[in-house]
C-alpha cells in the first residue's frame, strides 16, 4: 500500500488515473447506505447526497480538469506531486465528513480540496492567458463555496443549487466534448452527412441554465423552474444538429449522446418540479440529473481513458457497454419509485447502478498500467 504513494508508481503519471479510479469507486460505494442495516450505516439521505456531489463528483471534476489543463496552457503534464497533493486533500475530505457529518470543520476540509484545486487551475490558466478556460478553471471554487454555504444559507438551499451547477458543468464540458468528437467523426464517416455544431442553441441552453441557478439563489423557484425547462429544451435540440441517432455506428460516441439525453430530460423534470403545478417531487426529479446526467456522462467520458484504440476509433469493450447500460437504466427505475407502490425498485435501481460502476472499475484497470496514452480521452486523430 505504501508503494502506491511513491512518485515512481504508474498511478501518478497522469491525474486521470487516481481521480477517475476514485470517482468510479465512490460511485460504487455511495449507494451502499441504502442496502446496509440501519445500525451499520450513516444517516442515508444526507451521506448519499453529500458524497454523490463532493465525493464522486469532486473526483471526476478534478480528474477531468487536471487532465485538460495541459491542452489549455501548453505547459506540460501536471506534476505527480501536485496530483498526489490533490488526492490527499480529497481523501481528507471523505474522512472528515465520515467522522463528523455536517460539522463546520468537516465542511472546511472538504472545501479545502476544491479551493486548492481551483486556485491551482486558475493560476496556471491566467499565466498561460487561456482566458476562455477561466470559467471551467474557477468551477472548483464554486463547489468549495457551496460546501461552505449551508453554514450561511442552509443545507436545503445549497443542495438545490448543486444539481443545477453540475448540469451546467455537463453542459459546458460535455457539450464541447460531444460537439468536437461528433464533428471529427462526421468528417471521416459516410453517416456524418448533415452534422453541424449547434453553437447558438448550446449557448442559449447555457445562458438559460445560469439564469435558472440565479433564480434559485434569489429564492424565485417559479422563475428558476421555467428557465431550467427552457434550458432542457435547448439541450435536447442540440441532438438535431448532431444527428445523434446516426452515432449508433460508433459506440464510443453513442455513449456520449445517450448521456446528453439525460441532461435535457433531467432539466425538464427538475424545472417542472419547481413550478406550482402537478408534477414530480423535487427529490425524484433531481435523480434524472444525478443518476441520469451525472452518472452516464461521467462514465462515458472517463471510460474513454481505458478504451482500446484502433486507428482513429475508440473501441467500447463489452464490460463497459454493459456497465453503461446498467447505469443508464438505473435512473428511470429510480424515477418510477413514487408510482410503484411496494415494489422494491429502490433496491433494483441501487443494484443496477452499483453493478454498472463495478464493471467500469473492472474495465478501467487497463488505464492504470504502463505509459500514458495521449490524448487521454480520444484517439490520436481525434
Amino acid at each position: 500500500m505504501i508503494a502506491i504513494w511513491r512518485g515512481s508508481h504508474p498511478l501518478w503519471l497522469a491525474p486521470h488515473r487516481p481521480f477517475f479510479l476514485l470517482a468510479g469507486l465512490w460511485a460504487f460505494l455511495t449507494p451502499l447506505v441504502w442496502l446496509l442495516p440501519e445500525d451499520f450505516a450513516p444517516e442515508p439521505v444526507s451521506w448519499h447526497r453529500h458524497e454523490m456531489f463532493y465525493g464522486m463528483g469532486g473526483a471526476a471534476v478534478g480528474g477531468y480538469l487536471l487532465t485538460a489543463l495541459p491542452a489549455w496552457t501548453r505547459d506540460g503534464p501536471v506534476p505527480p506531486q501536485a496530483t498526489r497533493l490533490f488526492v490527499t486533500l480529497w481523501l481528507a475530505g471523505r474522512l472528515a465528513f465520515a467522522a463528523a457529518p455536517h460539522a463546520a470543520a468537516a465542511s472546511a476540509v472538504t472545501a479545502g480540496y476544491f479551493m486548492a484545486l481551483g486556485t491551482f487551475l486558475l493560476l496556471r490558466t491566467v499565466r498561460a492567458k487561456a482566458w476562455r478556460r477561466l470559467v471551467l478553471a474557477a468551477a472548483p471554487l464554486v463547489l468549495g463555496l457551496l460546501e461552505l454555504a449551508p453554514a450561511f444559507a442552509g443545507e436545503v438551499a445549497a443542495m438545490r443549487v448543486l444539481p443545477l451547477f453540475y448540469a451546467l458543468l455537463i453542459s459546458l464540458v460535455g457539450g464541447r466534448a460531444v460537439s468536437a468528437f461528433t464533428l471529427h467523426w462526421a468528417e471521416r464517416s459516410a453517416d456524418g452527412r448533415g452534422v453541424s455544431a449547434p453553437v447558438r442553441t448550446a449557448r442559449g441552453g447555457v445562458v438559460a441554465l445560469v439564469a435558472a441557478i440565479g433564480g434559485l439563489v434569489l429564492d424565485a423557484p417559479t422563475v428558476a423552474g421555467s428557465l431550467a425547462m427552457a434550458s432542457g429544451v435547448l439541450q435536447l435540440a442540440c441532438v438535431l444538429s448532431w444527428r445523434s441517432w446516426r452515432t449508433r455506428a460508433y459506440p464510443a460516441l453513442l455513449l456520449l449522446h445517450l448521456a446528453w439525453l439525460w441532461l435535457g430530460l433531467g432539466l425538464l423534470l427538475a424545472g417542472l418540479s419547481l413550478l406550482p403545478v402537478p408534477g414530480p417531487d423535487t427529490a425524484t426529479a433531481l435523480h434524472a440529473l444525478t443518476m441520469g446526467a451525472m452518472g452516464t456522462m461521467m462514465l462515458a467520458i472517463m471510460g474513454r481513458a481505458a478504451m482500446v484504440r484502433c486507428g482513429p476509433r475508440l473501441l467500447v469493450s463489452p464490460a463497459l457497454a454493459l456497465g453503461f447500460g446498467l447505469v443508464f437504466l438505473s435512473a428511470p427505475i429510480r424515477l418510477c419509485i413514487p408510482f410503484a407502490g411496494s415494489a422494491p425498485l429502490l433496491q433494483i435501481a441501487t443494484a443496477s447502478w452499483m453493478a454498472g460502476w463495478a464493471l467500469f472499475l473492472w474495465d478501467f484497470r487497463r488505464a492504470l498500467r504502463g505509459p500514458v496514452r495521449r490524448p487521454v480521452l480520444s484517439a490520436p486523430s481525434g
